[in-house]
């Protein structure tokens, strides 16, 4: 571990060398998710803390997000992270699964550059994710990626709310309990607001695999979410959401995973004062189709779950 961090503070002073330029005076476009709508901030820093309980016929899944956020480096850099903890408890078996799955990265902002007529915001990435996951006492699912990248991105006037578009390419060096090796990912996300409430989210990625159970491995991802959401008042709102994500593997043991959801739910949010508020969320029934497609191994269920999420946000 203690190599890793090295790796990663070297990383660091090499990038801030090699992407050295003038400070960017410009404020970061900072803004907080409030019942499922953008809503712009000034305050530059953001740390939130949540719990999500997700509570199915054949097991129930506890969620904690023990950090969520980001804090600004100067003119040019952030920091930004995220620690979550996981626990699933079979219903069945009584087996129990425990997960750790977190981030850490840099980002350093550039001035934006046009392409095809249109500007684009220009970042560069430098971070560290670490996924342990251990079942019944088995932790062969565990790593650490060292990873740099670029962001690109741009608002476009799509939908009467508009368009969020984000391109990405990472390469990652990775650091497993099998076998260390590296990875290539490339990603395309997008949010738009058509309007009267209704918001369409799409992520679609592509990541070659070279590292633990996986040699020479593709993987392609699909994920979706549609929703409407009804303001009630200022603090509660009514949200119906759909959700779809697919994961595609070749030349792996995996084959495939797919898992949807729709279900009704309901939202709330306070503030206490203006820099620190606290949120919820409920969904009660929600029904889901889950399936999955291995070596040897199938799986498929459909079933109705109860969804709950409670948490605070501070900006400062």
């Amino acid at each position: 571990m203690k190599k890793i961090i090295k790796t990663l503070f070297y990383l660091f002073c090499i990038s801030t060398l090699s992407f050295a330029e003038e400070d960017i005076e410009n404020t970061r476009d900072r803004g907080i998710d409030k019942m499922n709508f953008y809503i712009p901030v000034s305050k530059q820093n953001k740390y939130s803390n949540f719990t999500e309980l997700d509570l199915r016929k054949d097991k129930n899944i506890y969620k904690w997000t023990m950090a969520d956020g980001y804090q600004t480096l100067g003119n040019n850099w952030d920091i930004q992270y995220k620690i979550e903890r996981e626990y699933h408890v079979e219903k069945k078996t009584k087996a129990k699964s425990h997960i750790w799955d977190n981030e850490i990265y840099f980002l350093k902002y550039h001035n934006p550059i046009n392409f095809g007529g249109k500007t684009f915001q220009h970042k560069t990435v430098l971070g560290i994710k670490h996924y342990e996951g251990e079942y019944s006492g088995n932790r062969d699912n565990q790593y650490y990626k060292l990873y740099a990248g670029q962001k690109f991105s741009r608002f476009f006037n799509l939908g009467k709310g508009g368009t969020y578009i984000e391109f990405e390419t990472d390469i990652n060096k990775v650091f497993g309990r099998k076998k260390d090796g590296y990875s290539l990912l490339a990603s395309l996300k997008g949010t738009s607001n058509i309007g009267y409430g209704v918001q369409f989210s799409n992520v679609l990625e592509y990541e070659y695999l070279n590292y633990n159970q996986y040699s020479n491995a593709h993987k392609t991802k699909w994920e979706t979410v549609l929703r409407w959401t009804y303001e009630i008042n200022e603090n509660i709102a009514f949200s119906p959401e759909v959700t779809f994500k697919v994961e595609k593997y070749n030349n792996s043991k995996e084959n495939y995973l797919i898992e949807s959801s729709a279900g009704p739910y309901v939202l709330f949010t306070k503030n206490i004062n203006d820099d620190f508020r606290i949120y919820g969320k409920v969904g009660v029934p929600v029904f889901r189709k889950d399936e999955s497609k291995a070596e040897g191994y199938r799986y498929s269920k459909s079933q109705t779950s109860t969804y709950g999420k409670i948490g605070f946000e501070y900006i400062f």
